[in-house]
C-alpha cells in the first residue's frame, strides 16, 4: 500500500527585503510518496548524495539548499493527499505552514513539525504499514 506524504520545506538562501533587512528563507509545500527522496531531489542530489539531479523542480532548483520543517500524513489515496497540499497551500503563508492543525483543514494530519523525517531528513525511511498510521492529530502535543 502506497503512502502519501505533504511536506514543508525552507530554503536556506538568504534573501533581502525592499530595505535591505534579512528575510527567512522561502517556503515550499509538495506532496510525494518518500519526503527523503523528494528533499534530495529538490536539493539536486541523486540516491547516493552526487550532485546534478535534474528532477528537483525549476522554482526549487533557484532557491537551493532547501531543509525539512514539516511532514503531514499519512494519507491513503493521492487524490486525498493533494486535495491535503493544495488546502495548506491556500490557507498558510511561510512559516505559518508549519503550524498547520485540525482547525485549519480536517485534512490536517500526522505529527508536523514533530515529524521524525524533520529531525533527521537523511536516514528517515517510512516502514511502517496500514496499522501503523500515526494516532496522533495533526497539531496535538
Amino acid at each position: 500500500m502506497t503512502k502519501y506524504w505533504v511536506y514543508v520545506i525552507q530554503s536556506e538562501l538568504v534573501r533581502y527585503g525592499k530595505k535591505g533587512q534579512v528575510l527567512e528563507g522561502f517556503y515550499y509545500v509538495g506532496m510525494t510518496t518518500d519526503p527523503a527522496r523528494r528533499l534530495r531531489e529538490h536539493n539536486g542530489l541523486y540516491a547516493d548524495g552526487s550532485e546534478g539531479n535534474p528532477k528537483g523542480g525549476k522554482y526549487t532548483s533557484k532557491h537551493r539548499p532547501w531543509i525539512a520543517r514539516a511532514c503531514y500524513g499519512p494519507y491513503l489515496s493521492r487524490s486525498e493527499a493533494l486535495r491535503a497540499e493544495y488546502s495548506l497551500k491556500r490557507n498558510k503563508r511561510g512559516a505559518a505552514r508549519c503550524k498547520w492543525s485540525l482547525d485549519d483543514s480536517p485534512l490536517c494530519r500526522g505529527e508536523g513539525i514533530l515529524h521524525p523525517w524533520v529531525q533527521d531528513p537523511k536516514s528517515w525511511k517510512d516502514t511502517g504499514g496500514r496499522d501503523d498510521l500515526p494516532k496522533m492529530l495533526c497539531g496535538s502535543l
